[in-house]
């Protein structure tokens, strides 16, 4: 029998339909939005694996500090209840040796820094994690930059901190061209209505250090970076302050699981301004601890586990290069 040209038409259009469910399970067929990424936004740019860690012992890397003195010397430590050692490797991983901080204790040492200090340059080991915010008092280590060749460092200075209001769950530090300490809070923190708060920033004076006495956080203000209860990608886990920029300007890399923020940062108190991008860490990564920067502006990224990857970066728009 035949049949016109479009009675064929509508027949075939009938079949392709109930072929494939039609336009609403066409529809849900599409992928999911992950939770862990934000509509829009872009990506680390020119992103490049560039190793993993090689010491076996460095399975809790908790942050990373970028050596002045030794050009492509990177820092970093284990978190709580490991020894009070600091791990030195290159950007591929490369175990350069290991450096025991003489006299220090590691409760939980979630955060590193490099910074001023009276003797020139020092490295800060904020033993301040606290999961449950539990802790009475958190306490800051400084030593004067280690070298790889170092099998000890001297006996370090420290200051014993408490928060007002109560302990904080804090991973990330940074320190000013003043020498004074800022903090920002990792965790979901609701508010009496159950509201969610934002990351919360806390400073300890330089001042502090010259004082025999447990030193009280300032809390300053906040960060637009709201930790969620239903995924963690916008938990804060590291921070790192640039070095000057043209134009006497440094930005600050704030880490979280998801995400890098950066912002403006005054140039001698270390106070971050107005954010100026956000991008996304390499995707799969659900494990970034550490963030420094590196001299060329760009961005290394370090992850937490027994052979952890580490990544190279820039965000665009905001990097130290302006790209």
């Amino acid at each position: 029998m035949r049949m016109r040209a479009g009675s064929l038409l509508l027949l075939a259009l009938a079949f392709a339909n109930a072929c494939t469910g039609g336009e609403k399970e066409s529809n849900s067929a599409k992928p999911k939005q992950d939770r862990w990424t934000v509509p829009g936004e872009p990506p680390l740019r020119e992103l490049v694996r560039t190793g993993a860690f090689g010491d076996s012992r460095l399975t809790e890397a908790s942050g990373v500090a970028a050596s002045v003195t030794e050009p492509g010397v990177f820092w970093s430590q284990n978190d709580r209840g490991n020894a009070a050692t600091l791990y030195a490797y290159d950007s591929t991983g490369v175990s350069l040796g290991t450096v025991r901080v003489r006299g220090a204790e590691n409760t939980d040492w979630e955060a590193i820094a490099l910074g001023p200090c009276a003797n020139g340059l020092c490295l800060y080991i904020g033993d301040v994690g606290d999961n449950y915010a539990a802790r009475a008092e958190v306490r800051v280590w400084r030593v004067a930059a280690p070298v790889t060749s170092a099998r000890d460092t001297e006996a370090p200075a420290s200051l014993r901190i408490v928060y007002p209001g109560g302990a904080r769950d804090v991973e990330a530090m940074w320190v000013a061209p003043d020498t004074s300490l800022w903090f920002a809070t990792k965790r979901p923190n609701p508010d009496a209505s159950g509201q969610l708060r934002a990351s919360q920033l806390y400073r300890v004076a330089a001042a502090a250090w010259s004082v025999n006495a447990v030193a009280t956080a300032e809390w300053i203000d906040s960060l637009p970076i709201v930790p969620g209860t239903s995924v963690s990608r916008d938990w804060v886990t590291d921070a790192s302050l640039s070095a000057v920029m043209p134009g006497g300007r440094r930005r600050l890399a704030i880490l979280t699981y998801g995400s890098v923020y950066v912002f403006d940062a005054d140039p001698v108190t270390g106070r971050p301004g107005a954010q100026m991008a956000r991008c996304a860490v390499p995707p799969g990564e659900r494990n970034a601890e550490g963030v420094t920067w590196l001299p060329d502006g760009r961005l290394m990224l370090v992850n937490e586990g027994r052979g952890a990857k580490l990544y190279r970066g820039h965000c665009p728009g905001a990097d130290l290069l302006g790209r």
